[in-house]
């Protein structure tokens, strides 16, 4: 939107991770160099940690990108990691490309034990990355410290830190013995993050110094923590707004308000604020005002903070208002999402579908959350998250410290129940309801019915969601889910439909 204003050749702080935008700092360096010697050593276990946000996964991008013009390495990158142990080596084996004739936990094993063996004897490596491999079940971490060693296999584990607080708990010390390299990928310093941002600026033609304010530049870096993923969605933000202000340079006005957009958006006046005012007023009276005048100050005062403890009590009982209200969808009853005509297949309880409740942090977006928890983000990812979480009736916002709901995206996410006890698949959500043409002309999809759903996700936002139906029972829809699936064309697993 604001590239061309700017001068920009694309977007220079895209929260999607791209290896070709990456900033090395001396860590950087040195978690790249430790992972290549650890890899051409054949330590069996790795293990990267750090923050969220910090670049973990474009830095593997990247070591990944090296790693594939290597004619003796192959790598595989698991990403999907709440499953099980067998669940994860058929993973592995077909993103190898390997024919899984028989599904049994002993029967993979042998298989992939064999693979590294041939592998070996053509002086091969294999090497598999699991992301967010803070997630992985503890079981299954204890079943991978006690692999027998597979000749040329090797695992990047790639985690935040919580990944070594598991390590350190009862039962995984075997796993941990194991792990030949462990690195932390730091937060940038100060002068690393004015460098990043001016890295990213000349990339896309620009510097730091042409479009940003000296002062505005310092205010980034404290504030983003060092985090490069605040440092873009901070930029990104204050692009945007100084492009709708018309204003070529930012400066610190412009950031204060980003700023304070990100971490409060609706901030509340706070209700003893004219009580406060009092105060101060009362302060201000000259100091040589007469005695009465003084008495009736002092009268006034005491009247006004007596009102202000009345009002506290009358708070305090009454039912308390949810942080995550929008003030124009209080005044917009439109808002609300319409009831679905139709019901999720009701097997699992909510708890059992839920992959995390997590607390916002300043700077995340529902996208963003869709980016971290499952490398993607489109519009099918937020309106499943938008489902449990009903509460939430503006997609463009959420507040620091909400808890949200996210849930784990399977198969079965996508079956509804509908009230006749026949089923539905629903496809996928859009913001245009003409993605319905990658549906119409699918042979798995003939004699089905195809609906196209209108939901409002914001004031100004209607997303269009596609079902198809009937079905009569669950394993049908799973079977035309997974050929849909193996075509690219269910949004929820990341595909991204593009229209000509």
């Amino acid at each position: 939107m604001y590239n061309k204003f700017y001068g920009f050749s694309e977007n220079p702080f895209e929260v999607t991770p791209n290896p070709r935008f990456i900033y090395f700092t001396p860590n950087h360096r040195r978690v790249i160099t430790s992972i290549t010697d650890g890899i051409k050593n054949r330590r069996c276990f790795i293990s990267i940690t750090g923050e969220v946000g910090i670049g973990k996964t474009t830095l593997i991008r990247f070591i990944l990108g090296k790693l594939e013009i290597e004619e003796k390495v192959k790598t595989v990158f698991i990403f999907h990691t709440t499953i099980t142990f067998k669940e994860l080596l058929k993973n592995i084996l077909l993103e190898l490309d390997q024919e899984v004739t028989n599904g049994s936990k002993g029967a993979l094993l042998r298989q992939l034990s064999e693979y590294s063996i041939q592998m070996a004897a053509r002086d091969e490596t294999l090497v598999v990355f699991i992301d967010e491999a803070q997630d992985l079940p503890k079981e299954v971490l204890g079943e991978l410290g006690m692999l027998p060693r597979l000749e040329a296999f090797q695992i990047v584990f790639v985690g935040q830190p919580e990944f070594e607080d598991k390590l350190n708990s009862q039962g995984l010390r075997q796993l941990k013995k194991r792990i030949g390299v462990t690195h932390q990928i730091a937060a940038l310093t100060g002068e690393e993050s004015k460098s990043y941002i001016n890295h990213r600026l000349r990339l896309v033609g620009s510097t730091s110094s042409k479009v940003f304010a000296p002062r505005a530049l310092s205010m980034i870096c404290p504030h983003s923590r060092g985090i490069p993923r605040i440092i873009n969605i901070l930029c990104d933000n204050a692009f945007l707004t100084g492009y709708s202000l018309s204003q070529k340079k930012i400066d610190v006005d412009i950031i204060r308000e980003v700023i304070k957009d990100m971490e409060n958006p609706f901030p509340e006046k706070s209700f003893l604020s004219p009580i406060i005012t009092a105060v101060k007023e009362f302060h201000l009276f000259p100091p040589r005002v007469n005695v009465l005048q003084s008495k009736t100050a002092l009268v006034v005062l005491s009247i006004l903070c007596l009102g202000g403890f009345v009002l506290l009590i009358d708070r305090y009982f009454q039912p308390k208002t949810a942080k995550t209200w929008d003030l124009k969808s209080l005044r917009n009853p439109y808002v609300n999402r319409q009831p679905s005509p139709m019901l999720p297949f009701p097997q699992e309880s909510e708890s059992d579908k839920l992959k995390e409740v997590v607390t916002v942090e300043g700077g995340q977006t529902l996208s963003s959350l869709a980016k971290k928890y499952y490398h993607a983000a489109n519009t099918t990812l937020v309106a499943l998250i938008l489902d449990f979480n009903p509460e939430i009736t503006n997609a463009n916002l959420i507040t620091v410290d909400q808890r949200i709901k996210i849930p784990k995206m399977t198969e079965e996410l996508l079956i509804m129940l509908s009230t006749d006890h026949t089923y539905k698949i629903h496809l996928g959500t859009f913001q245009n309801p003409k993605f319905v043409m990658f549906y119409r002309d699918e042979s798995a999809l003939k004699g089905k019915a195809i609906e196209i759903l209108p939901r409002k996700v914001s004031p100004r936002d209607t997303w269009y969601r596609v079902v198809v139906g009937p079905f009569g029972h669950k394993d049908e829809c799973l079977k035309i889910i997974d050929h849909l699936r193996d075509k690219g064309l269910l949004p929820i697993f990341g595909e991204i439909l593009k229209m000509e």
